[in-house]
């Protein structure tokens, strides 16, 4: 299909197919700044929004330029081109990449949250989130005037948690079949996960990606990488049961303090 992107070799994610014209927003969910600094440019902005009597949560992405994206490949340069970072690494399209492979696998409601494809804002809805959260220019470059916004959209969840219902070991599976499949994450930590499902993969590595070459990277590099996901998962799982632990020792105390004491009854005798 001609709408699937990006136009290069691996996995491609397809368009929403919802009245995006129409769209309501509901609320702003906050700035996405997976991987960045404070001093960086947040990859999205995303929102709780209405289409169709649905609600969903739409990530609008921000513009990068080439030399925002370009990786660090000492030597190895004249291996890239243009395009070819521009598909592997923008955040947009490294969500579109990940999404796309989860989905051609039927596996994106089962180890992420359920998404439903990307698509372009009109020039009135781009307006309408400005008129209503406040301007922003979203990083545009000269190259990218014109051009609209870029978004995907995907299940909203409501749980604040970050297990919800499920449990570590679970979710700790759903982190070793992403990799598996060839989806590296690179950012597993509390704030990506809603009801445990994670749902941001702006850093994400799907293969094939540049990021895998071992003609720009060394194995060990490349390993280090394929290791991080279960690496971070495993270091916030410690975080979480630690929580959990301190949680339950504080109730465990507060319930002590709160039991009636255990005291004999002092009958009065009767009086002859």
């Amino acid at each position: 299909m001609a709408d699937l992107i990006p136009d290069i070799k691996g996995p491609k994610l397809s368009p929403f197919r919802g009245d995006i014209e129409n769209v309501e927003f509901l609320k702003e969910l906050g700035p996405d700044k997976s991987g960045w600094s404070s001093e960086d440019v947040p990859h999205s902005r995303v929102f709780r929004v209405r289409i169709e009597r649905k609600q969903y949560a739409l990530k609008v992405f921000n513009f990068f330029s080439i030399g925002e994206l370009w990786p660090f490949v000492p030597g190895g340069d004249h291996l890239l081109n243009d395009e070819l970072v521009r598909y592997h690494m923008d955040p947009f399209y490294a969500e579109c990449r990940a999404f796309g492979l989860l989905l051609e696998k039927k596996k994106d409601d089962a180890l992420a949250v359920r998404c439903h494809g990307y698509t372009y804002l009109p020039r009135a809805v781009e307006a309408e989130i400005q008129r209503k959260f406040g301007p922003d220019d979203w990083n545009r470059q000269s190259d990218d005037k014109g051009h609209p916004l870029r978004a995907i959209v995907k299940d909203y969840i409501s749980s604040k948690s970050v297990c919800g219902r499920k449990r570590l070991p679970a979710m700790r599976s759903n982190v070793k079949q992403l990799n598996d499949m060839g989806i590296f994450n690179m950012d597993i930590r509390e704030d990506n996960y809603c009801g445990g499902r994670l749902f941001d993969f702006s850093i994400a590595i799907t293969a094939p990606h540049l990021s895998l070459w071992t003609k720009l990277r060394s194995e060990e590099q490349i390993l280090a990488d394929c290791q991080y996901d279960l690496g971070s998962f495993d270091v916030m799982a410690k975080k979480l049961e630690e929580q959990r632990a301190l949680r339950r020792a504080r109730w465990s105390e507060g319930a002590l303090r709160r039991r009636p004491q255990n005291t004999r009854y002092a009958g009065i005798s009767k009086r002859r």
